[in-house]
């Protein structure tokens, strides 16, 4: 009996021995197999879970591809804009939709380049049918894809992680990163192991953290930075030191060239309409403008697109500095109220120079339960008359030397007040630095009461066939307009 066993013993082992003589190599290449199919396993794991993110608490790029992605799946979008920073701070899609009636989107991400724009429309085009591509002009600098530097390729990492589309990412990876970038582009994990050692904060925060807050609001790629303008402080700068850029500087090479090409090739192909956009910086900020603009007309002459150049054609009247970041740094972006105005220009260069038919989806149910009562609505778009939150008080009303086409009172977007909105039909005289008086009866303590109320022309919200005229007002019940005028100053 014990012989039995020592033979069989002696049998696997002479087994094993053979197998790994004969096959050396084959067993080695299992081994290693199994130990890179347990690292990758290992690391999608992780990434899934996001351990190693880097603090998302303020990523817009990714919220901008979620809610691409959430949208479109029951919406078409009309117009998508692309770009980097200049955009997503200079242009408000919310206005952009009310004012045309459309759903238009930006897809933009800071400190990216016009490569990144192009893939970013490739995906963009998968899930959409737009009918209308406006490209910002920053991305269009030289730059080689394959020499960023530690900042700008950060950027990029953000941008490509934030995209959602594998194919489509497998593509572009060798296009937009070195070889040895290939993975930190792919994986977190990698990229940012050090982790360990020297950011065990964010790590604990990443395995802590609770389930992602889910996006309730309408969110269409905008981010708001910038509330006030320039001050004092900068405004002497430019004084004594004098612009921080300058025109002759900007340079584009075979890259610029080449992606805007791709750009305009696609949107060819797929039957989309393609114009060009630059966002001002104050008119200090920037000297020899004119040759920035000339080797920019140069670039774009081969596209033959349109092209709505604010920088070019700076509007002094309108970009004030209240319109613009408190920054002496040269990449300066738009204030809230700065990109409102930027805005309205967008919406009336469309209108009249792109001839591409978008559709009118104001009638559309779909479309006003997305934005009714967005930014913007109210100016572009009349009160239901079945609301109960919002009041439409006249229509075509003759009063004095005024003809109110549409009077108003809206709730504010945050506080308990509310905001008179009247609107004129434009006439050839300019109303600018005018106030409209109205005459009114409200009801306060169950009494009916009389009252005059000036409201301000709004500057923001430049309609392209109407004027409107804006007041603030405490929550009370407004009954009746009983008159109107117009006074000049």
């Amino acid at each position: 009996m014990k012989k039995k066993v020592e033979k069989k013993n002696k049998e696997k082992t002479s087994v094993k021995i053979s197998l790994s003589t004969k096959y050396p190599i084959l067993i080695f290449s299992l081994k290693a197999i199994l130990v890179v199919a347990v690292f990758i396993i290992a690391i999608n794991y992780s990434d899934s879970k996001g351990y190693f993110n880097p603090d998302e608490s303020n990523n817009h790029t990714k919220k901008k591809w979620d809610s691409f992605y959430k949208f479109s799946k029951k919406n078409n979008v009309d117009i998508v804009l692309i770009g980097n920073s200049h955009l997503y701070s200079g242009i408000n899609p919310k206005n952009l939709s009310n004012a045309l009636g459309v759903n238009a989107f930006i897809l933009a991400s800071p400190g990216t380049n016009i490569a990144d724009s192009y893939y970013c429309l490739e995906e963009a085009l998968k899930v959409s049918n737009p009918k209308l591509i406006v490209v910002e002009t920053y991305g269009l600098t030289a730059f080689n894809p394959y020499e960023l530097k530690e900042g700008a390729l950060a950027d990029q990492f953000k941008s490509f992680s934030a995209r959602k589309n594998l194919s489509l990412k497998l593509k572009s990876t060798p296009r937009i990163f070195r070889s040895e970038n290939y993975v930190y582009a792919w994986s977190n994990t990698i990229r940012n192991h050090d982790f360990i050692f020297n950011d065990t904060t964010q790590l604990n925060k990443n395995f802590n953290k609770k389930k992602a807050k889910k996006y309730k609001k309408l969110y269409l790629g905008r981010f708001v930075r910038f509330q006030k303008g320039i001050k004092e402080n900068v405004l002497s700068k430019y004084d004594s030191l004098g612009a921080p850029v300058d025109g002759k500087n900007f340079e584009y090479n075979k890259y610029s060239k080449k992606y805007l090409d791709k750009i305009v090739d696609l949107c060819n192909e797929k039957g989309v309409e393609v114009m060009f956009l630059t966002l001002p910086m104050y008119k200090k900020h920037v000297k020899n403008n004119d040759l920035w603009t000339e080797k920019m007309s140069v670039l774009l002459s081969g596209a033959e697109k349109e092209w709505l150049d604010l920088q070019g054609n700076y509007d002094s009247t309108r970009f004030s500095e209240a319109s613009f970041e408190n920054t002496y740094k040269k990449n300066q972006h738009m204030t809230y109220s700065g990109s409102l105005i930027a805005t309205y220009k967008l919406v009336d260069f469309i209108k009249t120079k792109i001839s591409v038919k978008l559709p009118n989806r104001r009638n559309e149910k779909k479309w006003k339960n997305i934005f009714y009562g967005e930014e913007g609505y109210f100016e572009n778009n009349s009160v239901m008359k079945n609301d109960k939150v919002n009041q439409l008080l006249c229509e075509n009303f003759v009063t004095n030397n005024v003809v109110l086409k549409e009077v108003s009172i809206v709730k504010a977007e945050r506080g308990k007040n509310k905001i008179i909105i009247a609107k004129i039909d434009k006439e050839k005289k300019d109303l600018k630095n005018c106030k409209l008086r109205l005459a009114l009866t409200y009801i306060k303590n169950n009494q009916l009461n009389n009252s005059i109320i000036d409201l301000k022309f709004d500057v923001l919200h430049e309609i392209s066939d109407k004027f409107i005229f804006k007041a603030i007002i405490k929550p009370v019940e407004i009954k009746e307009i009983k008159a109107g005028m117009i006074f000049c100053e």
